[in-house]
């Protein structure tokens, strides 16, 4: 249940905190007061979509906190370990949410980062808001079975995440099918345009690092005549000149103009013995020069056949790919496509067979989701005639009918017809209605006024809130189109499912709001140059007043405040005779 929601710099607010209690907690004040901004704060600390339009003006962010007190929940216990979101022994979820100027905002749960999608999830483990027009989406055949399947708990939880893997896979198959099965005249052509590319590809013979290694030979080659002479030129110069001679012979005349001075000076040894050693090293070059000259090839026809080659390479690359590894890839998967068309008819076989299979195993799946849903239908439409009856509509009648919708072309053989058929099964759920005697079931759509949705709004959130154990339940503005008797009979629903769930309602009806354990007032005031939003919470004198403005408007008299005390009672009353608690 929610114990606290703290609310800064929101829309009109600048600071609130708000304490609920267990039971009926209950949001009343003038009209334009604020009331609903409350509720929009507290929607979006379960993840409602933010905006810059909700930061108070001249203020950087926006800031709301809420406070909750798990029940034991061993499922959303689980999910918030496996998020490694902590709790402690006093099981408090404090939930903040925080959205800047530029409508951006940050998520945290007991004061670790979530996302708003963890927001939303944890959510719906903790509070159901009811908005003010959410009664309009009865009016989808969708949401009415959603409504359904969500009332039929695991049994249908489960049959539908069967059908909806069968579904899944059913499809997968017909799609590779209809792959398979293109007309013969665009095989046959594929056929050939592989074949084609890849005896083109297999002709070349190609090697991997076969591009490179020619290259380097073509470089070679086209440059045999220049080493030629590079290497000849510098044999001469080093060994084999004429006149004034080689590098050798004058390296050798050094050799011999220093033996002679050694006789002088012996520190000069020294460099004769470096000198001799560079005349070994220098006649081994040129040595090695030689040979590598009389090696050079001038090969013109060798030298025609690499270019031709490498030619043949780059056309390959400009059609299959940017290098040699990656046309030999290519050529891979052109074997696998042709592999896969040869062997066209042997798969087309035994997909079909699997599809045969698929549709059997899901036309079982889809009739057992159906009889689900019948049974769970009928269970449903006793348990909302119950509820209706409480809130001054006995006389309507409510049914719930599962509809096949027919298709030859693309649907499933259930039986001896194919229907249409979704991941959601085979039926289309829509409720009927007959609100007054003598009249025949219609569509929902076609004869709910805008009172009669609400209630049977209420009635669905009371009868799925025992079903799915939300602990706390959010009504904004639930009596839209009411008043009168069925005003108070709404009232007294409001209050005995406040003794088994925290309720939290805005309400404009006297009836509703003089049931609330708790009683805020939400007041517009203008300070200064500033408007802003203030909560009071009432206590019994301030009750009777805050009554007596809702039953009389603007003029409040003593026969209102009577009104407003007597209201009070009868409150009190229903708590004793309906509720047993006083």
């Amino acid at each position: 249940m929610l114990r606290e929601l703290v609310i800064e710099n929101f829309a009109l607010i600048d600071r609130l905190r708000l304490e609920f209690e267990e039971g009926f907690n209950i949001l009343t004040g003038e009209t334009g007061a604020g009331k609903s901004i409350i509720i929009d704060a507290v929607s979006l600390i379960l993840g409602g979509r933010s905006s810059s339009e909700q930061v108070r003006a001249g203020k950087e962010s926006a800031q709301i906190e809420g406070v909750f007190e798990l029940d034991d929940n061993q499922e959303l216990f689980q999910i918030l370990a496996e998020w490694g979101i902590p709790l402690a022994e006093d099981r408090l979820l404090v939930i903040n949410r925080e959205v800047n100027q530029s409508g951006r905002s940050r998520a945290r749960i007991n004061g670790q980062t979530v996302t708003v999608l963890t927001l939303r999830r944890v959510g719906e483990f903790i509070m159901d808001i009811h908005g003010q027009h959410e009664h309009q989406s009865l009016l989808s055949s969708i949401k009415q079975r959603e409504i359904l399947d969500s009332f039929g708990g695991e049994p249908i939880k489960n049959k539908l995440e069967e059908v909806s893997n069968l579904y899944y896979q059913w499809q997968e198959i017909k799609k590779e099918l209809g792959t398979l099965t293109t007309n013969e005249q665009e095989k046959n052509q594929r056929l050939e345009f592989l074949a084609f590319q890849l005896q083109e590809i297999e002709r070349a013979n190609l090697k991997p690092e076969e591009e490179a290694a020619l290259d380097k030979e073509r470089q070679v080659l086209a440059g045999a005549e220049r080493l030629y002479e590079a290497a000849s030129a510098t044999y001469q110069l080093l060994y084999g000149g004429e006149e004034p001679g080689s590098a050798l012979d004058k390296l050798g005349e050094g050799v011999q103009e220093l033996e002679k001075a050694v006789e002088i000076d012996l520190g000069l040894e020294k460099w004769v013995e470096l000198l001799k050693q560079a005349a070994y090293q220098l006649e081994e070059v040129s040595r090695e020069i030689r040979s590598y000259r009389d090696q050079i090839e001038f090969n013109p026809e060798e030298l025609s056949q690499i270019e031709e080659r490498l030619d043949e390479i780059s056309k390959l690359k400009r059609k299959y790919g940017k290098s040699i590894p990656q046309i030999l890839e290519y050529s891979e998967r052109i074997r696998k496509e042709l592999t896969s068309i040869e062997d066209r008819s042997e798969r087309i076989e035994t997909l079909s067979k699997e599809l045969k299979e698929k549709e059997k195993r899901l036309a079982v799946a889809v009739q057992e989701l159906s009889a689900l849903r019948k049974e769970t239908a009928e269970r449903l439409e006793t348990a909302v005639s119950k509820e209706l009856a409480e809130v001054n509509m006995a006389k309507t009648v409510f049914k719930i009918t599962l509809k096949r919708n027919f298709d030859e072309q693309d649907g499933l053989l259930v039986g001896k017809e194919k229907v249409a058929v979704g991941k959601y099964g085979i039926d289309q759920v829509d409720f009927m209605v007959a609100p007054n005697p003598g009249e025949g079931l219609r569509l929902m759509t076609k004869i709910a006024s805008g009172g009669e949705l609400s209630r049977l709004m209420l009635v669905l959130k009371v009868i799925m809130a025992e079903e799915d154990q939300i602990p706390t339940m959010v009504f904004d503005e639930i009596d839209v189109g009411i008043g009168g008797r069925t005003a108070q009979a709404v009232a007294e629903k409001l209050l005995i499912l406040g003794l088994s769930h925290q309720v939290i309602c805005v309400t404009h009806l006297p009836q509703i709001a003089s049931m609330a354990n708790r009683h805020f007032y939400i007041e517009k005031k203008a300070i200064g140059e500033r408007t802003m939003v203030e909560v009071r919470t009432l206590g019994n004198n301030d009750r009777v007043e805050e009554l007596a403005r809702m039953l009389g408007g603007a003029e409040v008299t003593s026969t209102t405040r009577e009104h407003a005390r007597e209201m009070l009672l009868l409150a009190d009353s229903v708590r004793i005779n309906k509720a047993g608690q006083g």
